[in-house]
């Protein structure tokens, strides 16, 4: 019997490619693993991670400090994307960034990246939150994008290539989250340490089975293209743009490695936002265990 590991997304994004990539192509399968992926949505990553529901979250890195700051269990083991791959996304009457003044914009929670990034943007034009715009909770990039379609937000960051067809659909791409943001660990892989210690094969075997799936997805643009196609769902011309975006920019890290950079970043902005008390290690070593990569690196 394989061993079973349920696998936490935050929604239907070109992050999950690896995960999809060794399900459909029997990476898992070859590991003695069955790997169930669950659309989780909004909902915190904490709660499951913690009561066993997932073993492993594929998803911000956010909750995961904060909760090992905390001195609880939960760890990042692996990076996914190293680097923002968002434009901020208006409806059709707002052109430019300061028109944005009083309208709504969608983010994920006031605790993870869509925020910050968000927040940063807008102050580099002079619009600060709360006073200047608000927000509404939309969960991930799918629901924002129906979200901007029916005018219950006005603007809100889009990943590859869903940034695309916003702007097929008549609305404006007003710039990328990352001229604003260069460095920051966008997407990780979170575990419980308590289970991954128990359980380090199988961890071991999850994690060279998503290696496989992203060396695959590098190396099969039209196949890989097929499975986001499917899996978003997007349009076979949408998909092909998304793989030659994220394959040339490194944005999916190849190597899975985490952005070291990229999580000071992210530790400096929660402790700015209050999200992490002040004496909370500025170290992302304090919070990353990469053995269980560099193990599955071996194999």
């Amino acid at each position: 019997m394989p061993d079973r590991i349920a696998a936490g997304l935050v929604s239907r994004t070109y992050f999950n490619m690896p995960l999809w990539a060794s399900q459909e192509h029997g990476f898992f399968a070859d590991e003695g693993l069955a790997v169930e992926g669950t659309i989780f949505g909004n909902a915190s990553q904490v709660e499951p991670l913690l009561d066993g529901t997932f073993q492993v979250f594929i998803g911000s890195p956010e909750l995961a400090i904060q909760n090992a700051a905390a001195g609880g269990p939960l760890r990042i083991v692996a990076g996914n994307a190293g680097k923002l791959v968002h434009s901020l996304i208006a409806r059709a009457p707002f052109k430019r960034f300061e028109d944005l003044r009083g309208r709504t914009v969608g983010i994920f929670t006031e605790k993870e990246g869509t925020f910050f990034h968000v927040r940063a943007m807008l102050a580099a034009h002079g619009l600060n939150y709360p006073g200047d715009y608000l927000i509404k909770h939309t969960g991930g990039v799918p629901p924002r994008h129906k979200a901007l379609l029916a005018g219950e937000i006005d603007a809100g960051l889009q990943s590859v290539p869903w940034n695309y067809l916003a702007e097929d659909e008549g609305m404006n791409n007003l710039g990328d989250a990352i001229d604003t943001v260069p460095d920051w660990q966008f997407v990780s892989i979170n575990v419980n340490r308590d289970w991954a210690r128990a359980n380090r094969d199988v961890l071991v075997r999850f994690l060279r089975a998503m290696r496989r799936g992203t060396e695959w997805l590098y190396a099969n643009r039209e196949a890989a293209s097929a499975i986001a196609a499917r899996e978003l769902p997007a349009s076979m011309e949408h998909a092909r743009r998304a793989w030659d975006y994220f394959t040339s920019k490194d944005a999916l890290t190849r190597d899975m490695s985490v952005n070291r950079k990229g999580i000071a970043k992210v530790i400096e902005t929660l402790k700015l936002a209050g999200l992490l008390p002040p004496e909370a290690a500025d170290d992302p070593g304090a919070y990353i265990e990469d053995e269980y990569l560099a193990e599955a690196r071996k194999g």
